[in-house]
């Protein structure tokens, strides 16, 4: 079945989008191991759900929802990581994939199963986005694929295509909730343990009340930091904090959807 139109390409450009599906281009440390679920009974369930996900044989569906910041980019990239480490086809879509990265049916159709198809974000896609994924959501069905995704509202409330937003009920739909303090320190000390320091107990909770409660930024933020520190060779202390956000200003920008 053909995919639906969508902006023009050259075949080239399509050709190497499908060349290049595999290796996905994995540039932070986001992994199933380090979501950190913290008191959340409805967390801790998504993330057992997710990875009896993985472990599925057969085509089954998972969406997770929440607002900005609960972690569902984070478990969304950590799950088709882990099955790229498996070996296993995987492929992740979003509103900002351009339509050479979006592929034909067929493609999925003839993949082994226990592969996994992802969609981030799936309230902001286009029109024309829209309806590639409703045929791609069949496609997987057929080939024993599983299916990931995940919205900032649960199926029913999403501004999407009726039939879509039904697909996207089929399978389980769980809440993600924002990670408390505790959670956050615990990983921002992690991020800075990654890096071979501690935060101190000052310059902790100075970005527990002052920055950004979204991980990704925050993620974003400790790795900019961390150079910032190198360069100027300089500890991490909450004026040489101050300083970097002042010539990055950017870095207090809200992260990507998650």
């Amino acid at each position: 079945m053909p995919s639906p139109a969508a902006p023009h390409t050259s075949e080239a450009t399509v050709l190497a989008a499908r060349q290049h599906i595999l290796p996905l281009d994995w540039q932070d440390d986001r992994s199933l191991a380090n979501f950190d679920p913290g008191t959340q009974t409805d967390n801790a369930l998504a993330l057992h759900a997710l990875h009896d996900l993985l472990e599925q044989r057969a085509h089954a569906a998972l969406y997770l929802w929440g607002e900005t910041g609960s972690g569902k980019s984070h478990l969304l990239w950590a799950a088709c990581r882990a099955q790229q480490q498996h070996g296993r086809w995987t492929l992740l879509l979003g509103p900002h994939t351009p339509a050479s990265g979006w592929p034909d049916v067929d493609l999925l159709l003839h993949q082994t199963t226990g592969g996994l198809l992802a969609v981030d974000d799936v309230q902001a896609l286009s029109d024309w986005q829209q309806d590639w994924l409703f045929g791609l959501y069949n496609a997987a069905r057929s080939a024993g694929l599983a299916f990931l995704a995940s919205g900032n509202a649960a199926p029913a409330a999403l501004p999407l295509r009726d039939d879509l937003r039904t697909r996207l009920g089929w399978g389980l739909a769980l809440r993600l909730h924002p990670p408390d303090d505790t959670v956050r320190a615990a990983v921002l000390q992690r991020l800075a343990h990654d890096r071979g320091y501690a935060l101190s107990p000052e310059l902790l909770h100075y970005m527990l009340t002052r920055l950004s409660r979204d991980l990704s930024q925050l993620a974003v933020l400790m790795a900019a930091f961390d150079r910032y520190a190198l360069a100027t060779k300089r500890p991490a202390t909450i004026p040489l904090l101050k300083m970097l956000l002042a010539e990055q200003p950017h870095l207090l920008q809200p992260a990507s959807p998650g």
